[in-house]
């Protein structure tokens, strides 16, 4: 016997109560069209887009008591908007500075944005203006920066700046403050010598600034200017200025620069800054640069990680840690941060961070009670929408591939109920690579690649290998992976790789896929796989060159030996059975798709959209015209780009318009719901889902394939079990199997197991009294109502021979 498929979860009812679906929704305003010769549909359903993994970036660039200056990533692109000051609990204001195209805010670039007293802004623009706006009395005072002057940042009411000296150099530092509305300038005294050119301020506040300067002798250290004194004094000799920051609290003033690969802080009592320095280990396992800040007696640090073009895991930022400086045990305030933070003057510090981006927010650190850092939380900052590339709807098993909603792309699920009372299911992981996993093929295994599902609860995938092979990769709803390989059973042979091939799932239904090729190329080659053949699922057929296959049930259609014509080749039996001809002008369709009892051919997928493309009916033999898009059960799913409408066609009927788009778009994402009568779709950039009937009657549900035993020794010590799947065109509910003797007696009766549009019954021979039956022939019979309320009830029979042989 065959392995058998079956997923430990209940399978969701698709649809159903059609008549008070549309009851509901006339109710609500928004009646959907009704198709003419075809039931009413139940009520859309939107499901609402998944949060990205990666928080919203919102660096704040300094704070004050009673609000921060902060830019947010922009709602429909990577960029950060404009600077804004936001009080805390007010609303934000726009500020009147240009934004960078990054998050440097370089002091010598042509903007820069800090608060350094009080809640007082400082805007500077290249090359000569400053303003210091007031947030609380909304005073501004203007500045306009002599020649010669270059700007090198505002603290508190001063601006320092520097000149050149007679060799050229930008190293002589002025001090300028308004008084009385005069501009006053003050040179800085105390270098003996000179200062770096180059990225000479490290930080400051409205008393110290720290210099990065260099001693006659050759030596380099950080200088403290004093602002009110303008006078400098030299500490932490030998400290570079290199890439450094320095921070500074009532308490302490905190030094650190990555040159040469240093990890240790240093840490000075602000009172006597000529006192031995305290150093502190900031740690060598983590990625990016620390940051700091100071809060308390404590030390905060996190990490700004740059991430790499070509690194697909997507960050949530490092943790911020509180160090304590007298030592001690580190505490973890936050489990991801921003890099940057902003001192406030009086002692408390401005971040943005949580654990995740559903907890993303700005936060203010202070001390508390114990003296321990806490947080306060001042606003919240909503996730932005993640990216979906790829969905399947397959009886009510909706499975989405999403780029950024997790650290690497991945696919999710959630079952799907229309009808009377619409719902869906929580959300779950179905597969994803692991966060460990490295290389940039196994971490984009489900980058840009389309989930299909079978129909049974399975999905796949195809996708390429470690090596670069072409792969089908097969998934339970339980997550567990099979990999088959695109490789000939004859020959061994793999699938050409290269731009000209691309690989997809072509067509699934059930146990068999077709994978591979487009097959629009004489070179290209189509894979069929049986997921449940013997030993695992394997390729058991391949077709090379020009031409399209589609399978459903046991049916692989592809094009017949007559130009014109189509082939069903019953992958069971072998049995071959030919067309008349079908396509215009006798073309060879290079794509197909099969629904139930239609074939949909194209054979110019990429060519005018008014022919070489239909549906044939291969139970009534006729052909009919249908637009060129995604094939459901008696419909066609379009998207007209010229219109931006998406159309609904049923075959042989007029279209209606599903929803016409405001703007116009490369087109939405369309999936029809081969194992039911639902469409689901996706607008682009936009990973919000529409599900809702097709309000085309489906046809009848069938046994499309089955695996039943024909008979069992209940003796047996191996297999002493009935077992039977089958394998429907659509879901049932209620589904049962009755056991009846020859003499029509029902000798059991029991509940089947209902999975997406497949059911599965075992039997060990004994009645409902727990008793062995006879040996004999018995007449099995499988029931069940339509899940869509269409068409008439299921019912399946067969016999099967029992004995019990030792």
């Amino acid at each position: 016997m065959t392995a058998r498929h079956k997923p430990n979860r209940k399978r969701s009812i698709v649809r159903g109560g059609l008549a008070a679906a549309v009851a509901m929704a006339a109710a609500s305003g928004t009646l959907p069209f009704l198709l003419t010769d075809a039931h009413a549909e139940s009520a859309p359903m939107t499901i609402p887009a998944p949060d990205r993994f990666k928080p919203v970036a919102n660096p704040v660039y300094g704070a004050g008591p009673g609000g921060v200056v902060e830019r947010t990533e922009v709602k429909d692109q990577s960029g950060l908007g404009y600077y804004r000051w936001t009080p805390d609990g007010g609303t934000p204001v726009d500020l009147p500075a240009s934004s960078p195209y990054d998050d440097v805010n370089r002091i010598d670039g042509a903007s820069h944005v800090s608060v350094t007293s009080g809640d007082v802004v400082a805007i500077y623009d290249f090359p000569n203006k400053v303003q210091l706006k007031d947030m609380k009395s909304g005073t501004t005072t203007k500045y306009t920066l002599p020649d010669g002057h270059f700007y090198r940042g505002v603290f508190g009411s001063a601006v320092l700046t520097a000149t050149r000296d007679a060799n050229g150099n930008k190293n002589v530092l002025h001090v300028l403050r308004m008084t009385d509305g005069q501009l006053t300038d003050i040179p800085v005294t105390g270098l003996n010598g000179w200062v770096a050119e180059d990225n000479m301020t490290l930080g400051g506040d409205e008393r110290t600034v720290a210099i990065w300067y260099a001693h006659p002798d050759g030596t380099r250290g950080v200088g403290l200017l004093d602002l009110a004194t303008a006078e400098v004094t030299p500490v932490l000799p030998g400290a570079t200025g290199a890439d450094a920051q320095v921070v500074f609290s009532d308490a302490y003033v905190a030094w650190y620069s990555p040159e040469g690969g240093n990890t240790t802080g240093r840490v000075l009592p602000r009172a006597t800054p000529e006192a031995a320095d305290t150093k502190i280990e900031l740690g060598s396992g983590g990625e990016g640069t620390p940051r700091l800040g100071l809060v308390g007696d404590w030390l905060l640090t996190t990490r700004q990680v740059e991430q790499a073009a070509g690194d697909f895991l997507v960050r949530e930022g490092a943790p911020l840690t509180a160090l304590p400086i007298a030592g001690g045990e580190p505490k973890t305030l936050l489990a991801h941060a921003g890099w940057r933070m902003a001192q406030v003057p009086g002692g408390s510090l401005a971040i943005t961070g949580g654990a995740s981006s559903r907890d993303w927010a700005l936060r203010r650190v202070f001390v508390g009670d114990d003296g321990a850092p806490a947080l306060r939380t001042v606003r919240e900052v909503a996730p932005k929408e993640g990216k979906l590339t790829g969905l399947s709807l397959t009886a009510g098993h909706l499975v989405t591939a999403e780029s950024d909603t997790t650290y690497l792309s991945a696919l999710f699920q959630r079952n799907i109920t229309l009808g009377a009372a619409p719902s869906m299911g929580e959300r779950s992981l179905l597969a994803r690579p692991d966060a460990q996993t490295t290389g940039e093929t196994a971490q984009r295994v489900y980058d840009s690649r389309q989930p299909v599902g079978t129909g049974d609860g399975r999905t796949v995938v195809a996708t390429t290998d470690a090596d670069g092979a072409q792969v089908l990769i097969v998934l339970a709803a339980d997550g567990t992976k099979t990999v088959v390989p695109a490789l000939d059973p004859q020959t061994g042979e793999k699938m050409p790789t290269g731009s000209g091939h691309s690989s997809a799932v072509r067509s699934a239904s059930g146990r068999y896929v077709v994978f591979g090729d487009s097959g629009r190329g004489l070179e290209d080659r189509q894979y069929v796989v049986d997921l449940d053949a013997s030993g695992g699922p394997k390729v058991v057929r391949v077709r090379q060159g020009q031409g399209a296959l589609a399978v459903w049930g046991t049916k692989l259609w592809m094009p017949g030996d007559t130009d014109g014509t189509l082939q069903a080749v019953d992958l069971k039996t072998g049995t071959v059975t030919e067309t008349e001809p079908i396509t215009d002008n006798g073309c060879l369709p290079q794509q197909m798709q099969a629904v139930g009892p239609w074939v949909y051919w194209d054979c110019y997928p990429s060519g005018a959209i008014s022919s070489g493309h239909g549906v044939y009916n291969t139970q009534a033999q006729q052909s009919s015209y249908a637009p060129r898009g995604t094939l459901g059960d008696g419909y066609v799913v379009a998207y007209e780009y010229d219109r931006g409408q998406l159309n609904l066609t049923p075959i042989g009927g007029t279209p209606h318009t599903v929803e016409a788009f405001t703007s116009q778009y490369n087109g939405p994402l369309v999936e029809a719901d081969r194992f039911g009568g639902a469409i689901a779709y996706a607008k682009e950039k936009n990973a919000r889902i529409t599900v809702l009937d097709s309000g085309v009657a489906t046809s009848s549900v069938a046994e499309i394939e089955s695996r039943v035993e024909q008979s069992v020794n209940l003796a047996s010590a191996t297999d002493a079990v009935w077992d039977a799947d089958w394998q429907l065109s659509k879901a049932v509910t209620g589904a049962r199997v009755t056991i009846r003797n020859k003499a029509g007696r029902t000798v059991f009766t029991g509940s089947a197991k209902e999975y997406a549009a497949a059911v599965a019954f075992s039997w060990d021979g004994r009645n409902g009294d727990r008793q062995y039956v006879n040996d004999g022939t018995y007449t099995w019979e499988l029931t069940g109502t339509p899940g869509d309320g269409s068409g008439a009830p299921l019912k399946v029979t067969g016999t099967i021979e029992l004995t019990k042989r030792a």
